[in-house]
């Protein structure tokens, strides 16, 4: 976490930072610790930082904590229309692994042509490298969906999925339908569920869209798997 000033100074400056106990709901110790208490910046500098560490193994990926530090130094020195504290949030960042999202899954979705019916089956995916998925015919028995997962490790907070325009059925009506996800409407990924959400533009190429619908994918166990091998039928 950065400190700033909007000078610089000719001589190093130290400050100290403590956390605010009033407006913190992350406990010191377990959820967290700061790293140093002391913040330098540089003669010649405008810049120092503070660091905290946290605990992964005491952090759940739901939880909605957050430590507020505050810069303790000369009261002269601070202008009234800055703060000196921030409010820092903790976050979970579950590692991606492509694995997770391999075999057995259930697909719960409304479909394009009868969108008041929610329907919910088992489907197969597999692994094409380690940021594709392959969803195993979904619609019908001659059409997979290929997807693509971000996974950028400079962004942790990126759990974005991309699926390029592709056919992903053929109607006995309308003919082959296409599928893609939706520029400004994120499809994403959910590493603590091993699940994914993928929003989608269903469209006739060349032709017309009928609208945006919902795709949601949980991986079940094999066991759940096997249960519901006789279970409902894939709708086309």
């Amino acid at each position: 976490i950065y400190v700033a000033t909007t000078q610089s100074s000719e001589t190093d400056r130290y400050y100290a930072v403590d956390v605010d106990l009033k407006r913190t709901n992350a406990i010191e110790g377990y959820h967290f610790d700061i790293v140093s208490r002391n913040v330098l910046i540089k003669a010649g500098e405008r810049t120092g930082k503070v660091t905290l560490k946290g605990y992964y193994d005491h952090i759940q990926p739901t939880d909605s904590i957050a430590v507020t530090l505050q810069l303790l130094g000369a009261e002269n020195e601070q202008f009234s229309i800055y703060n000196n504290w921030v409010n820092v949030r903790l976050h979970k960042c579950m590692p991606f692994n492509i694995d997770d999202y391999v075999g057995d899954m259930r697909m719960t979705c409304t479909f394009p042509f009868s969108t008041s019916q929610v329907t919910s089956f088992r489907i197969e995916t597999e692994k094409k490298n380690d940021s594709t998925l392959i969803v195993k015919a979904p619609f019908d028995e001659t059409h997979d969906l290929t997807l693509k997962f971000h996974t950028a490790k400079d962004n942790p907070f990126d759990t974005t999925i991309d699926l390029v325009e592709q056919i992903a059925f053929t109607d006995s009506y309308y003919g082959e339908v296409a599928m893609s996800t939706i520029d400004g409407v994120d499809s994403y990924y959910l590493p603590a569920d091993r699940a994914f959400v993928l929003i989608l533009n269903v469209f006739i190429p060349k032709l017309g869209a009928f609208g945006n619908y919902y795709y949601i994918f949980e991986w079940v166990t094999p066991e759940q798997a096997e249960a519901e091998k006789n279970g409902i039928s894939n709708p086309y």
